[in-house]
């Protein structure tokens, strides 16, 4: 049994571990599924529910495996002041698809529907249906279908049941389906609510599983009572919930801790909420399970409620007897899937898997052999996270993938069979699950930013540290100006806090853009921040300015990503403060002066000096930045792009030069374009210039032209210092005195030559070459071949007569198309040649490798252009991971710890650089674990531990503590696993808080502290007094010593002497009486033990102790026996009481009749006939039953009832007396025997004419004769008046003087007409009545037949007939 365990606060050594600014912060780690909610699959799986239930008591030994201690579960709240609110069954339906039908006749409308279902590892199953409407009627109709699923048959209902009481259709299935998952369709669910038009139907899917029943509930009102723990109220006396145990009511105007409480909850509930309270004294029980629902399973759903969190540990502590197979598995937010975690089985072939698989990746899941021999009661079992089989479990914030592994919202739980439940002679009732607490170890999930978070609101909330510059739930952000490198989770090394941009306050958030930065893998250098929406008419571009330092090329600048830049338009005066709300003015540029009409004008930006080491806290340089047109050296702040030709800082003036601004001209202004020969001289290097508006250059004398650029007539020699000259033509030889005013020539008249035209002249011609034309691939371009022999002029890298061949020192691209240059280093490779077709140069050192010759081989870094080799790493061994490095720098790959470029030093905070520590250097441990403690029993706790987050060291020694003395030293290296101690002598009922000290070369941390409490010793039997009375069984405890036992419960068990049944539990509680009841009455019982006191630590009996129950009404009485023993008696005998209940005193015999033979229920009055004497005690035998020395008579269970009719019918019952009432049986029916006939009445006979007379007689005459009975009649008419009759019983009769006229049979109706007398003739009659015993004849009766003749003669003759055969019959 686990004991209780509470966290503690903080210790000193861990917050200065926490609070390491070198180092992540996370909140500690706790029980995150405490109070959450909980459902099981099935639903109502608890027991008690809906009534109240048995089971047997967790077994401590094998021998009470094949016991039953009886106990009972109830989970009727035991006060009620009002009755709660009905949860509501039915989710609002959702609309699912349309359906448009078309009619099929002109006046109803048929809809058919097919219904397709598949299932996994099933076939599709298809129900079809459908149904006519009138479609003149504007009413729709609706269909409600309903799919359920039961055993093996899938049934389909349509508006409820069918008349007959039955399903719609009903489909087999191939095997049973097994509901324990999301995805497929539950049982009992309600697929589509169908509304069916002549226009559309509208099928809405439920969402909600429902049965029949509830259905029916639902549509009548009747809800069934809710069986909710969490509305049962509190009793006047104590009206107020216990704030800090929910399970208790306590006064109102009291202390929260007062002892003076009563259980708010029936004292033998074990409801789902006891299953995660924190509290080792509750647990929760499932119902008791058939065997088949054990093997499909139970299934626990633990919903974390809000938020996802990092799961660590998922521990199950069981209070019976424990599952064969356990299936843990996850949901994260917002993803549906349920996700595999880890299974668990005594045989894990069960899952189709291994027994303890390898995992190979950080987020593999295996199955968990668990042992064959397992505790009957008490075990638990523990899922780890951070196994040191899983891959990357002592690096977990460098995996992902297992960072990702542990992320859970709601963990399920699949519990499946159990140990010895199937063992030979063990008790059905044992088959249920009870579980102490479900404990799920984890955090918040906050990224290494925080150190707390409030879990008292949905979802969670991260409180973030402020220097971690980090927002969200989860500080899953950073700030929205603390975006210079990307979001990163802090780790056991460093915090990752988010860096912030410098915006100059011209703008609220900013984004990482990684092409901005120059080392995007490193956190803490360079950054790549860029401001978002920049305010204050500030924005911001990116731009790089390459400058040389030592023969390396540094981007030494960054610019404009800060909001350092004024927009378009503005511009920042030199020496204004960057942060001023005004730094940027507006340009005012003349837009007909600028390129491309813009307004833009020259920036004053800050940039930042780039260095190796930190850049960030350069002082910041003040730079110009103009456009790559203009002369920045004539440039200032505010300067506005002018064209070309245009001038100013708001390109409002043409340069010298140039005349008339005008927007049209790409220039801005139009050249004046001054001829240098033609204008009046101006000083060495000054622009010629010209009128602004005209552009009229100054002319030197006879020079004429807008830009002076020719001679006036009669003038040439435009290059004359002074001027133009006059032409000076020879009027002789010339026709005019005008001449060409470039070269002064005259126009001479025909023959005459000179300039002046003054001599003769002549002509002189050139001829010309064609070009020669060569194959341009291998050939230099415009080049030509020779003549004779036709080779082609090759460009360098080429040679042959058509080209196609690489020079040497060259090589062939990959496409054959060039000839590229080898490119060996001069000094890396040993010669300028490589190989023809891969380039490949030969290096002159081993150190060297590269197509070129100029990269470092591993384990060597730095390439020195001037030797042409490389420096070995030097990496020092012992901190380093392998002794390589970076090819460039020499970097070192160092160990977790340990930093340097050498790996030679420890990071901050870290010390104790030594060569088996795989971290390198130590650092104190962090994050360690509370212990877990578990009771074994009252002097004996056994606790383990698992090793901190992050042990930071090889080697750690951990120190458990018992209330502030140490107990046990436990030294562990790498790899860590859990570790375990057992403290023992401890004292009985008492509280004990544990924690660990973990410290390793570099410090300590101390974990939160468990509270754990020793289990109670068992009562002393001494101090177990048991007092009968005739309805309770009072406990006295009066004399015991509670100070080391405290009961937790008391069992009053019994069992009956005389059969030897198993006991059976009356009770279970902490009252000191209590009532067994359920017991027989007037039955010897014995205590057996009479009492049990347990405690946490073991149970302890009382001495047996025998009893005899009071007596009760009998019960049962059986039916007498009855047999008739003549015509006139009946024999009876009956059985005791089934149930006596107690000393049978009397019997007593009723009887009436007779009664009608076809109707029983024409009853007679009742009459006692018998009454018995003695007594019979059920619980003696008759062996011992001796009364003073003599064998005691026990009453006459027999008699033979007389003076009855024969053949008639009776009805008998017996009665049992004892001393608390009597028993009655139901009445029995029997008959007497035939007996002779005793009488039968004359026959009436009456005239019918002269020939005939009219017999008849009364069918019930005759004592003691059953009519249906008779065997028959006989009739005899005498052939004289008076004779003597006798009558035989066979039908063949002698009559001496008399012959038989009709023989009938008692069906026949009593009547017959005797035919063919004589007119006016006395005959005489009797009737002869017969049975098998024997026959009676009546007394004679006469009849006289009618005269015949004349009428007045006969009248008259009838006449003294009469009076004749009146005084006959006198006579």
């Amino acid at each position: 049994k686990t004991c209780r365990c509470r966290s503690a606060s903080l210790l000193g050594n861990d917050l200065k571990t926490i609070l390491n600014p070198f180092q992540g912060h996370f909140p500690r780690m706790e029980n995150i599924a405490a109070f959450k909610p909980v459902s099981t699959l099935p639903p109502r799986l608890t027991c008690g529910v809906p009534e109240q239930n048995s089971y047997c008591q967790s077994p401590s030994s094998q021998t009470e495996l094949l016991r039953c201690f009886q106990a009972f579960c109830v989970q009727e709240c035991p006060y009620r002041s009002s009755t709660p609110p009905y949860a509501p069954l039915l989710l609002a339906p959702q609309r699912y698809v349309d359906w448009i039908y078309r009619a099929v006749m002109q006046c109803f409308m048929t809809f058919f529907f097919h219904l397709y279902l598949s299932f996994k590892n099933h076939s599709l199953i298809t129900f079809k249906f459908s149904r006519q409407m009138d479609v003149y009627v504007d009413i729709c109709d609706f269909a409600f279908l309903d799919f359920q699923i039961h055993d093996r048959q899938a049934n389909l209902f349509i508006d409820g049941l069918e008349a007959d009481g039955t399903p719609f259709d009903t489909k087999n299935l191939a095997s049973m389906l097994f509901d324990v998952g999301d995805d497929v369709i539950k049982n009992g669910q309600h697929l589509l609510l169908i509304q069916l038009c002549y226009f559309l139907s509208e099928p809405l899917l439920c969402s909600c599983v429902c049965v029949n029943r509830e259905i029916v509930e639902l549509y009548s009102g009747v809800l069934p009572k809710l069986h909710v723990q969490s509305e049962c109220r509190c009793p006047p006396s104590h009206s107020r919930v216990h704030p800090l145990n929910k399970r208790y009511c306590i006064p109102n105007a009291v202390e929260d801790t007062t002892s003076d409480r009563v259980l708010r909850l029936n004292l033998n509930a074990h409801s789902l909420g006891y299953i995660n309270d924190q509290d080792m004294s509750t647990a929760w029980l499932s119902k008791i399970m058939t065997a088949q629902e054990l093997d499909e399973g139970v299934t626990i759903t633990v919903d974390l409620a809000n938020g996802q969190y990092q799961v660590f540990y998922v521990i199950l502590q069981f209070g019976g007897l424990l599952p064969e197979s356990v299936r843990i598995q996850r949901r994260k937010v917002n993803l549906r899937p349920w996700l595999d975690w880890q299974y668990m089985a005594r045989n894990c072939s069960d899952f189709e898997m291994l027994s303890n698989g390898p995992l190979l990746r950080p987020d593999s899941v295996n199955c968990v052999q668990l042992p064959g021999d397992v505790p009957l009661s008490g075990g638990n079992i523990t899922f780890s996270l951070l196994t040191s089989l899983r891959p990357g479990y002592n690096d977990f914030y460098r995996s992902p993938a297992l960072q990702e592994m542990v992320q859970a919202a709601q963990v399920r739980i699949h519990l499946r069979a159990q140990y010895h439940s199937r063992a030979m002679g063990v008790n059905s009732k044992h088959r249920y699950f009870a579980i102490r607490e479900i404990t799920i170890s984890g955090r918040c999930e906050c990224h290494g930013h925080a150190d707390h978070c409030d879990t008292s609101v949905t979802p969670y909330r991260c409180l973030c540290l402020p220097e971690s510059h980090t927002v969200g739930n989860n500080c899953q952000h950073c700030a929205p100006l603390y975006n210079d490198k990307p979001f990163r989770p802090g780790d056991q090394l460093q915090p990752m806090n988010c860096r912030p941009c410098e915006c100059h306050g011209h703008a609220l958030s900013c984004h990482y853009d990684a092409e901005a930065d120059d080392q995007p893998d490193e956190h803490y250098r360079a950054g790549g921040g860029v401001c978002d929406n920049c305010m204050h008419n500030t924005t911001g571009s990116q731009i790089f300015f390459p400058f040389v330092f030592y023969t390396v090329s540094l981007s030494l600048f960054q610019s404009g990503k800060n909001c350092e830049e004024c927009r378009s338009g503005f511009f920042r005066l030199q020496g204004s403060d960057p942060f001023s709300v005004d730094v940027c003015q507006p340009c005012n540029c003349n837009t007909a002066g600028t390129v491309n009409s813009s307004s833009e004008c020259a920036q004053v930006q800050i940039y930042t000096l780039l260095s190796p080491e930190e850049f960030w806290i350069k002082p910041p340089l003040i730079v110009l930045i103009f456009s790559s047109s203009c002369d920045c050296h004539s440039q200032i702040g505010g300067q506005c792009r002018c064209k070309a030709a245009v001038t100013g800082r708001q390109c409002t003036e043409c340069l010298p030069g140039w005349y008339g601004l005008d927007s049209s001209g790409p220039k801005g202004c139009i050249s004046c374009n001054c001829s240098d020969l033609g204008t009046v001289s101006i000083t060495s290097g000054e622009v010629p210039k010209c009128d602004q508006n005209t552009g009229q250059c100054q002319c030197k004398p006879h020079v004429t032209g807008l830009t002076c650029d020719h001679c006036e007539f009669g003038f040439w020699n435009f290059s004359h210092p002074e001027g133009c000259i006059p032409c000076g033509c020879d009027p002789l030889g010339s026709l005019s005195l005008f001449c060409e005013p470039e070269r002064g020539q005259c126009e001479c008249k025909f023959g005459v030559g000179g300039r002046r035209c003054d001599t003769c002249g002549r002509e002189v011609l050139f001829p010309g070459c064609m070009p020669c034309i060569c194959d341009p691939r291998g050939t230099v371009a415009g080049s030509v071949c020779d003549s004779t022999t036709g080779q082609c002029v090759c460009v360098p890298t080429r040679h042959g007569k058509d080209c196609s061949n690489c020079q040497p020192g060259f090589y062939l691209s990959l496409d054959h198309s060039l000839c590229l240059e080898c490119d060996c280093h001069p000094t890396g490779a040993s010669s300028g040649y490589c190989e023809s077709q891969t380039g490949q140069c030969a290096c002159t050192d081993s150190s060297v490798e590269g197509q070129r010759c100029d990269q470092c081989v591993e384990m060597f870094f730095g390439f020195n252009p001037g030797l042409g080799r490389c420096q070995p790493c030097a990496c020092d061994q012992v901190g380093s991971v392998n002794g390589s490095c970076h090819p460039d720098s020499g970097a070192c790959v160092c160990k977790l710890l340990v930093t340097g470029d050498k790996c030679d030093s420890c990071q901050p905070g870290a010390s104790h650089l030594d060569p088996e520590n795989l971290f390198g250097c130590s650092k104190a441990p962090s994050q360690q674990p509370a212990p877990l403690g578990f009771a074994l029993s009252y002097s004996t706790i056994r606790l383990y531990w698992n090793p901190p987050d992050s042990p930071n060291s090889h080697k750690l020694n951990y120190t458990l503590l018992r209330d502030g003395q140490s107990v046990q030293t436990i030294q562990s290296f790498h790899p860590f696993n859990p570790e375990s101690f057992e403290d023992t002598g401890l004292f009985p009922y008492t509280n004990y808080t544990y924690w660990l000290v973990t410290s390793n070369v570099a410090g300590e941390t101390i974990s939160a502290s468990a509270l754990c409490q020793t289990l109670s010793s068992p009562p002393k039997a001494e101090d177990l007094h048991v007092n009968l009375t005739h309805d309770l069984c009072g406990i006295d405890l009066s004399k015991s010593d509670l100070t080391l036992c405290t009961p937790h419960r008391f069992v009053l068990s019994t069992s009956e002497s005389s059969h030897g049944t198993d006991p059976v539990a009356h009770y279970s509680g902490l009252s000191t009486q209590a009532v067994a009841s359920g017991l027989k009455p007037f039955t010897l019982y014995t205590l057996l033990p009479s009492l049990q006191a347990c405690s946490s630590g073991g149970c302890t009996s009382s001495a047996p102790l025998s009893f005899l129950t009071a007596a009760a009404l009998p019960q049962n009485q059986p039916a007498p026996r009855v047999t008739a023993a003549g015509p006139h008696t009946l024999h009876v005998s009956w059985e005791p009481p089934r149930e006596p209940n107690g000393v049978i005193t009397r019997y007593e015999v009723f009887l009436r009749g007779p009664v009608a033979p076809q109707n029983h229920s024409t009853l007679a009055n009742q009459r006692r006939v018998f009454y018995s004497s003695g007594w019979l005690d059920p619980s003696v035998s008759l062996e011992k039953m001796q009364v003073n020395g003599s064998e005691a008579s026990s009453p006459e269970n027999t008699t033979v009832i007389g003076g009855l009719q024969a053949f008639s019918t009776y009805q008998l019952r017996v009665v049992s007396l004892n001393s608390a009432g009597s028993v009655t049986s139901d009445w029995t029916t029997a008959r007497t025997e035939e007996g002779v006939p005793e009488f039968i009445a004359p026959p009436e006979v009456s005239a019918l004419s002269a020939t005939s007379l009219r017999v008849t007689w009364n069918t019930t005459d005759g004592q003691g004769v059953i009519p249906d009975n008779i065997f028959h009649y006989v009739f005899f008419m005498p052939i004289i008046f008076l004779c003597h009759l006798s009558v035989s019983f066979f039908p063949t009769i002698l009559v001496s003087g008399c012959q038989v006229l009709h023989r009938v049979e008692q069906s026949s109706p009593p009547i017959y007409v005797v035919k063919g007398l004589k007119p006016f003739h006395i005959y005489n009659f009797t009737v002869t009545l017969c049975t098998r015993k024997g026959c009676i004849t009546s007394q004679p009766s006469t009849g006289l037949t009618l005269p015949a003749g004349k009428t007045k003669t006969i009248s008259k003759y009838l006449f003294l007939n009469k009076v004749l055969v009146r005084h006959l019959l006198v006579q």
